[in-house]
């Protein structure tokens, strides 16, 4: 069986090891890029270079747009419109979940196939299998693009909702760099007394692996609900967070990322929830 001819528009860090592993593994590849000077490694490499969108988009039935934003994708898939009809359009570029599914309903007017895709990777991991790819939307389009989407890395179809993969990414990304600023915290006061970062590091990342097991246990009693097991209550965990907030200062280091934390707690106590369980602050996040 032939291999499907791909493009892919934009050829950045991300585009151009996508495109470069599409052509090693024997895809026909068409590239666009809005500096055309960068298409000129692809070409020298076996790939088409295409001068105009609309070129790049009439030279395969599968592109894979990665862009620098929301507002680039528009700008430059609104005018071939008309072009893509039945075609697969997977977006790669990084937006929000209303962002995809924004330019969903936009290529279903257009009789558009369109797939919103997160990437959970750095350029040099495409192509392996350590190289997470979310998707959603379009499920025939996914299923019709995925022999090209599994040589990028491990695939997931999320659902049919596009706003899904991105949802999943942004929430995985949100609970990374949280956690990164825990390190951050952490190195922050442990330098006041003379101790390397590297040293402080490798102890957060020696607690955190015996700490993050636990985090199940509080999902389950969110998803209980109740938050009435009578594990560590709101209010032991916010005198908890008070002490630590003042070891931080005591050190001369502000709390900042603590902080929030904190204010969550004392909306709880103050609504007479302190005997809960506390990650019942869980509930504080939705805005009403």
């Amino acid at each position: 069986m032939t291999a499907p001819a791909v493009t892919v528009l934009g050829l950045g860090a991300m585009g151009s090891a996508i495109a470069t592993r599409l052509r090693d593994n024997g895809f026909t590849t068409t590239v666009w890029n809005r500096t055309a000077a960068k298409t000129e490694p692809h070409v020298e490499a076996g790939s088409t270079a295409a001068a105009t969108v609309a070129e790049a988009v009439n030279a395969s039935d599968i592109v894979l747009v990665v862009l620098l934003d929301h507002h680039s994708v528009r700008e430059q898939l609104d005018p071939v419109a008309a072009q893509l009809k039945k075609t697969v359009v997977v977006n790669l570029t990084t937006t929000t979940p209303n962002q995809a599914r924004e330019t969903a309903a936009w290529a279903a007017e257009h009789g558009i196939h369109y797939v919103d895709g997160a990437i959970m990777a750095v350029p040099s991991m495409i192509g392996d299998p350590s190289a997470r790819l979310l998707y959603s939307g379009d499920e025939n389009g996914y299923a019709t693009a995925q022999a090209v989407l599994e040589t990028l890395g491990t695939t997931e179809f999320t659902g049919e909702d596009p706003g899904l993969a991105s949802l999943k990414d942004m929430a995985l990304l949100s609970a990374m760099d949280l956690m990164i600023l825990g390190y951050v915290q952490a190195i922050a006061m442990m330098r006041t007394a003379g101790t390397p970062a590297v040293e402080t590091a490798a102890e957060v990342e020696a607690w955190l692996a015996a700490m993050l097991p636990h985090g199940k246990e509080l999902a389950a009693i969110v998803d209980g609900g109740t938050y009435d097991t009578g594990g560590q209550s709101v209010d032991f965990d916010r005198f908890g967070i008070a002490s630590l907030i003042t070891a931080s200062r005591e050190q001369g280091i502000r709390a900042d990322f603590l902080e929030p934390h904190q204010k969550l707690l004392e909306e709880l106590a103050a609504a007479g929830h302190g005997d809960s369980d506390w990650i019942r602050v869980i509930e504080r996040l939705t805005i009403h």
